[in-house]
């Protein structure tokens, strides 16, 4: 029986070449899987909240006079100049101090003013510039609407009972403030403030507000009131912390004798 042929170094190398082969095919697939996306990062935001206080004796509110028109006279309404409740200021417009937060995209869905009982509902709003302002008339009475930016008028429209709701977008640049009247019944304001950024809020009766979501870093706060001025407070910006703030308004001295 003829001796085994001795392997050669040629067809060692060729079987070697075959087995390197073979494993880069059995790794090629796994290598070639694409990694998973990273997720994005969370924004760093934080919260804003507090309240905004009365100091002194509360202003005395009056029987306002609407015996011009039957309809509002059917009900007595006070004056709305200055609104505390338990030592809390209600109508407060708080933000931060525009130019400092970014630039937004305004709202789609208007902001709404009703005319209820002879009166603005609510008396004081915030809007975004581009943003469009919606104003009902669910009274059985005749109103006018005039839109003021100081003494300039924006606009003054007719609208009567049953009519169809007015709607502007004509409100003035970021940093102004729209007034509404009527000049049938000239106890009746209110007061649309409009900013470049969604970081705003009007107290309530219990004088509080909170502004969610707002990118991390220290601002001027602005708390606004028609009657009152304004007020400011720096306040720092966490990212997943509420920061507090507060604010405390009252009657303006009386001027001194001559």
């Amino acid at each position: 029986m003829a001796a085994p042929r001795p392997v050669t170094a040629a067809v060692t190398a060729v079987a070697a070449a075959l087995g390197l082969a073979a494993l880069a095919a059995l790794a090629g697939p796994a290598a070639a899987q694409p990694r998973k996306p990273t997720p994005p990062r969370a924004p760093a935001t934080g919260t804003i909240t507090g309240t905004v206080t009365w100091k002194g004796e509360v202003p005395a509110r009056t029987v306002l006079d609407r015996s011009r028109d039957p309809s509002c006279a059917k009900t007595a309404r006070l004056s709305e100049d200055v609104l505390v409740e338990g030592g809390r200021l209600r109508d407060v417009h708080v933000r931060v101090k525009i130019g400092t937060a970014g630039t937004h995209p305004a709202p789609a869905t208007p902001v709404v003013i009703v005319q209820t009982d002879c009166m603005y509902t609510p008396r004081v709003v915030g809007v975004m510039a581009g943003q469009k302002l919606e104003v009902v008339n669910s009274d059985p009475t005749f109103h006018n609407v005039r839109g003021n930016l100081g003494t300039k008028i924006l606009w003054n429209l007719a609208h009567t009972a049953g009519a169809a709701n007015l709607v502007r977008s004509d409100l003035g640049a970021a940093g102004e403030v729209l007034s509404l009247h009527c000049d049938v019944h000239p106890w009746m304001a209110a007061w649309a403030v409009v900013s470049d950024h969604p970081y705003f809020a009007v107290t309530g009766a219990d004088g509080a507000f909170t502004l969610r979501d707002v990118p991390a870093g220290t601002y001027t706060l602005e708390a606004w009131h028609p009657r009152l001025g304004l007020k400011t407070a720096r306040v720092k910006v966490t990212k997943g912390r509420t920061a507090k703030a507060t604010f405390a308004f009252a009657a303006p001295s009386p001027a001194p004798a001559p």
